[in-house]
């Protein structure tokens, strides 16, 4: 897969690396999101010892040091560390003799063989590697583990680092550029991966959607077809009590004790496994814009390719591994537009955060009762300005141009949000939009129209 993006995360690692001091950089983000290509990327040029750490124990992940070290400098042939102090005073040895860079990749898994791995490390951070030029990197997928034990104020390590770089999903200009597919094309495979690369390079842009879906989840070789399943198990313990839960929260069950009900776990439970999911960065809570009652919170899948998963591929699977899947990939293609709007959204989002023309201090949306039509509404987006202005979005995925009833319908939902401030409506459209509606948007500043191509600049 060639290396795409990155331009700012790169130019920090290589400033770390480039260095006459020592350095301690920690680097993470979701499985697959990129995190081993970015420092391999910018490793290159420098003398490095790279190390995967593995699920093992602690006399073999020992071992694994002494090849990683041989791999990575071509020196220590038939080295034996006996401890981690052993490993570590080697390497502040070498880093004194000449500049070293040190990757310790899924440096959680390191932890789980070796228990006071942070403990040394600290000590070795402060008595050793201080006094040499070695650029340190600890990298992770477990988010929660990252931020929490090796960032958080409570870890041995914390205050220590030089720089730290969360490698984030692609937006959607990158995903273009390593897809290479039509505007559209490229929405909706940046819809199912969630902006992942590697699930990206999996979809040739020369390929039609439908195939590559059909290849990559609805078969019992396909590439993605188990990957959800193969995250959670590397993940959490239980992993089918999680399915579950993912499974009803694809299905618009969303709210704790309806978690529960439907279920038939226990809310303490349900609390549990919520609260996890959203530790691995898989499920996220919301509440109405400007509302803070808890009462009315409700949890979503926030990551692309689990919540395509379940919503789209799951449902099938015994089919699926009956290899009898015509049924199933012609409901999807019947129902994709309409499964499609919900993540349109995302993108979206993304939109007004770079192009709002004040920085975003708070982004959502909104639902609730509207006392004018006496119906439930729901509004797209919400946003406010750092000076109090605020955003309303409507996302519209569908075949038709969206007109002024769209508009002037969002205008007034938009009036059970509280705010004092200039109020500006910025309507997204697959399909573009009506005469009335472009007629309407000249010389109103209030009134923004976002067509699909606009979504790339």
């Amino acid at each position: 897969m060639r290396f795409v993006g990155r331009e700012t995360e790169l130019k920090e690692l290589k400033r770390v690396f480039n260095s006459e001091t020592f350095e301690f950089v920690v680097v993470y983000g979701r499985r697959r999101v990129g995190k081993t290509t970015l420092i391999s990327k910018a490793c290159e040029g420098f003398k490095t010892i790279f190390h995967l750490s593995t699920k093992t124990t602690e006399k073999k992940t020992l071992t694994e040091l002494a090849t990683s070290v041989y791999e990575g400098i071509g020196e220590g042939s038939g080295l034996v560390f006996s401890t981690l102090d052993a490993f570590f005073t080697y390497i502040a040895q070498k880093a004194v003799e000449e500049s070293l860079v040190l990757v310790i990749d899924e440096f959680p898994f390191m932890v789980q063989s070796i228990p006071n791995a942070m403990g040394v490390l600290q000590r070795f951070i402060d008595l050793k590697f201080k006094n040499t030029t070695l650029k340190l990197v600890l990298a992770g997928s477990s988010v929660s583990f990252m931020e929490h034990q090796v960032l958080g104020d409570k870890s041995p390590l914390y205050g220590r680092r030089s720089a730290q770089c969360k490698v984030m999903p692609f937006n959607l200009s990158e995903t273009k550029t390593l897809y290479g597919g039509t505007e559209i094309n490229t929405v909706l495979v940046q819809e199912i991966t969630g902006g992942v690369p590697l699930y990206v390079s999996y979809f040739p842009p020369d390929e039609a959607i439908e195939d590559s879906i059909k290849r990559l989840f609805f078969s019992n070789n396909g590439l993605l077809y188990n990957e959800p399943l193969n995250i959670l198990n590397r993940e959490v313990n239980e992993p089918q009590a999680f399915f579950s839960v993912l499974e009803l929260l694809a299905h618009g069950v969303n709210k704790l004790f309806e978690l529960a009900d439907k279920s038939g776990m226990s809310a303490s439970n349900i609390s549990y496994y919520l609260s996890t999911l959203q530790d691995i960065g898989l499920v996220d809570k919301k509440l109405p814009f400007g509302d803070a009652n808890k009462k009315k919170t409700i949890w979503y899948i926030k990551d692309g390719l689990f919540q395509f998963y379940f919503k789209q591929v799951h449902p099938y699977r015994v089919l699926i591994e009956r290899g009898i899947v015509d049924g199933a990939v012609a409901w999807l293609e019947k129902t994709f537009t309409t499964y499609a709007g919900r993540p349109f959204e995302e993108i979206c989002r993304d939109y007004v955060l770079s192009h709002a023309k004040l920085p975003i201090t708070e982004i959502g949306s909104w639902w609730g009762s509207d006392p004018r039509s006496k119906r439930e509404k729901e509004i797209d987006i919400v946003a406010k300005t750092i000076d109090g202005d605020l955003i309303f979005g409507e996302c519209k995925f569908t075949n038709e141009k969206v007109g002024t009833r769209e508009y002037d319908d969002l205008v007034h939902t938009s009036m059970n949000v509280a705010g004092d401030k200039k109020r500006y409506y910025w309507i997204f459209s697959k399909s573009g939009f009506s005469t009335s509606l472009l007629a309407e948007a000249k010389g109103n500043e209030m009134l923004r129209l976002v067509n699909l191509p606009d979504l790339f600049l």
